[in-house]
């Protein structure tokens, strides 16, 4: 069973963080204009929210601190859930998705995920 749960649940929060990746690059790319720029805008939101992510907030970041790592995961999702809210007009999928968030962070910090570090595979 713990190794089930373990790859579910890094599974779920590889989607739910491509997602929000997703999220952002749309919101940037609709509000930029939907052209040249807004490509631009995307690409560029992109790469930049991986080199946050990269930096602060991925299993085994470059700067590892605890609370750094929480307020940059809280920052991000709450950015894409409000992207979703205002840029496009979706109230029940800025819930559903925060609430998605927030579920699935919450249990990749407690036993038996936890316990694992990351990418120590359970037996």
């Amino acid at each position: 069973m713990t190794a089930v749960y373990f790859w579910t649940l890094a599974t779920v929060l590889f989607i739910v963080e491509l997602l929000m990746l997703g999220v952002l690059a749309a919101g940037v790319w609709q509000v930029a204009g939907r052209g040249a720029l807004g490509w631009v805008g995307a690409v560029g939101t992109v790469v930049a929210v991986a080199a946050v992510w990269a930096l602060f907030a991925s299993p085994s970041p470059i700067v590892d601190a605890a609370p750094l790592k929480a307020v940059v995961k809280i920052v991000l999702f709450a950015a894409a859930a409000l992207v979703l809210w205002l840029v496009h007009s979706r109230t029940d999928l800025a819930i559903a998705f925060a609430v998605v968030c927030l579920v699935v962070n919450i249990a990749a910090i407690l036993p038996p995920y936890s316990n694992y570090g990351g990418f120590d595979v359970p037996s």
